[in-house]
């Protein structure tokens, strides 16, 4: 037999070799130069699709459990914060402990204070169902939310918020709680009540409830093991043994907490024992860190945390269900291989025109980029070396231009701004001059008040042109400022005063030159300029302070509080003539970031601009 095989293969070589027309040759040799590496490749791509096909399964069940944990932990995260914010009334604790047992002045403080805030979260929060504050301070209910609590101090929840003063989240059947202590106002160390508060379940646990990949299944269970919600797989079995997982989890962590006690208890006097232990969940002693592999026969399991809650998401996916596509990959790998073999010599000449094709327009993109075209950036669908390069370039294409625009934006506006500080400052140039004669001749004229104020005056445009300067000191900037408030003050109608907070460390520090002027004038003609005499009168606040190495200046005003929209709108819009918005761009091109122009209202409703520098010398 293997004589005869050897004669076969010999009288076809010699056949070949020799007699075979040079078509018949390229034939048998391209079929078998193709055969083997399209052979190889195909069980190599089987491979290497099988293994991306499990490790993007391992990546899709890590994001989408780190999905889940980000959306729920923003949701519980939030309502925390509204539950500790809620349970921190000043006013309401201020009454209970002032007034206890005196409903008539407990009612007054939550029916003008307290409950329009509580109905105004239920109403705008569709998670908040209900809210509960139990206190030993009134001896009947009061109100829609302030209840007596002699009827709960029997109850678990109440009994452990007389110790554990954060926020707690518990499942009761069907319902969701969020129960945290009220403390006094002197020490915040002493319990004065307990509030609950009640959400919608289905509501909270929605972003768990939509989670659907690969019929994935996701148990959530609490600090203490209980099961809160469970979407199981179709395999029972696997689901089985992701409980059984979890409550060995559950113990090895309540066995660490047990031993990390002990440990602790153990090196405390008794004096020390008296303060309750507290776990930081942010520690590396926690066992259910976000994104955790745990091994479990038969799925993929990933084990996150909820650090508002202290529950643990347990995301799982059967590993049945991506052999189902495992079988699509096999199947799609063998029509591929023989597919292409049998269509490889008949397409060959098309195959080398694509290619060509496809080489020759990236050269005229390439030649295109070259002569300063950047509009038309190129892209293709094809993932080869071509495609990917293809796509690199058009990414490239369009980060250039991009960044040729951004570069030009800048320049056209660094220009227009120096062009504006520099128009507003030429014209005061010869009234300054002019201003300095009047003020003599009025003075030998005996008109002192108009001699002092054209003196202010040419003060005022001295500071500002600043010899041509750009950029000037603290104290001539402030100096400036003190100019033309005191031409105001002199010359309108209806006056007003002025009060200046100034820090004399960094009165030497550099700073751009006429930054504060307009501010000032935006404020007086903003603000005090509408204020009635008979209201009260004007107020203009100015300061400065050195923090670190910026440098802070403020501008106050008492006038009418406008919108805090309209005020950041001025910020970013420019008006007519020098305003804010030209402050706002020359401080971003001098300074870079981390410095500019803010306004915010105060609590005494004064309106106030910030700008914020940096120290140059």
């Amino acid at each position: 037999m293997v004589v005869h095989m050897g004669k076969m293969v010999y009288r076809f070589w010699h056949w070949f070799t020799g007699k075979a027309s040079i078509r018949k040759k390229l034939i048998i040799s391209f079929a078998v130069l193709v055969s083997i590496p399209i052979t190889i490749l195909g069980g190599y791509s089987f491979h290497v699709s099988n293994r991306n096909l499990l490790d993007q399964t391992k990546k899709t069940v890590d994001n989408n459990l780190g999905r889940l944990v980000m959306e729920m932990e923003a949701w519980f995260g939030r309502e925390t914060d509204f539950t500790k914010f809620l349970a921190y009334h000043l006013s309401f604790r201020e009454t209970l402990e002032k007034n206890p047992f005196d409903n008539v002045e407990i009612a007054q403080v939550l029916n003008k204070t307290v409950e329009p805030i509580f109905w105004y979260f239920i109403s705008s929060d569709s998670n908040i169902k209900n809210i509960r504050i139990v206190t030993p301070y009134v001896r009947d209910k009061v109100g829609s939310f302030l209840e007596p609590s002699g009827i709960y101090e029997e109850e678990a929840w109440y009994q452990e918020h007389q110790e554990n003063f954060r926020t707690k989240w518990t499942v009761e059947g069907d319902e969701l709680y969020a129960t945290r202590t009220v403390l006094d106002t002197a020490t915040t160390s002493r319990p004065i009540g307990v509030m609950r508060t009640e959400f919608f379940l289905n509501r909270m646990l929605e972003p768990a409830q939509s989670m659907d990949y690969l019929e994935n299944g996701i148990l959530i269970t609490d600090g203490e093991g209980t099961i809160i919600y469970w979407k199981k797989s179709p395999d029972e079995d696997v689901s089985g043994r992701i409980l059984a997982m979890a409550e060995r989890m559950e113990g090895r962590q309540a066995a660490e907490e047990q031993s990390l006690e002990a440990k602790n208890l153990g090196g405390q006097s008794s004096m020390e024992l008296e303060v309750p232990i507290e776990r930081d969940l942010d520690g590396g002693n926690d066992f259910f860190e976000n994104g955790k592999d745990e091994t479990v026969p038969g799925c993929i399991l990933k084990v996150g945390r909820l650090e508002s809650t202290g529950w643990r998401i347990y995301y799982y996916v059967e590993k049945k269900m991506i052999s189902d596509k495992t079988n699509s990959i096999i199947v799609s790998t063998l029509v591929a291989v023989f597919g292409c073999m049998l269509v490889v010599l008949i397409f060959i000449s098309i195959f080398s025109r694509t290619l060509s094709r496809r080489l020759l327009s990236l050269k005229e993109q390439a030649e295109m980029i070259s002569g300063g075209n950047l509009e038309h950036p190129c892209y293709t669908e094809d993932t080869d070396e071509i495609g990917i390069v293809t796509n690199s370039l058009g990414r490239m294409t369009e980060r250039l231009n991009d960044t040729i625009n951004q570069v030009y934006k800048i320049e056209i506006e660094k220009k227009a701004t120096e062009l504006k500080a520099l128009q507003a400052m030429i014209n005061p140039h010869f009234l300054y001059n002019t201003l300095s004669s009047i003020k003599w001749k009025a003075l030998k004229k005996g008109e002192e008040e108009i001699s002092d104020i054209t003196g202010l005056l040419a003060k005022f445009y001295r500071t500002t042109l600043n010899n041509g300067q750009p950029v000037t000191t603290v104290e001539r900037e402030l100096e400036n400022v003190r100019a033309y408030i005191e031409i105001l003050q002199r010359t309108k109608e209806n006056g007003f005063a002025v009060e200046y907070r100034v820090d004399e460390d960094g009165l030497g520090c550099e700073m751009l030159n006429f930054l504060l002027q307009p501010i000032v004038e935006n404020a007086i003609e903003h603000g005090i300029d509408y204020i009635e005499e008979e209201e009260e009168e004007g107020l203009v606040i100015i300061e400065f302070c050195k923090e670190g190495q910026h440098l802070l200046f403020s501008v106050c005003n008492n006038g009418p509080v406008m919108d805090v929209e309209m005020l950041e709108d001025i910020l970013g819009k420019p008006g007519k003539g020098y305003g804010i918005y030209n402050i706002q761009q020359r401080i971003a091109i001098y300074y870079g970031e981390g410095c500019g122009l803010s306004v915010k209202i105060t609590e005494e409703g004064y309106t106030c601009f910030t700008i914020k520098i940096k120290e140059k010398g």
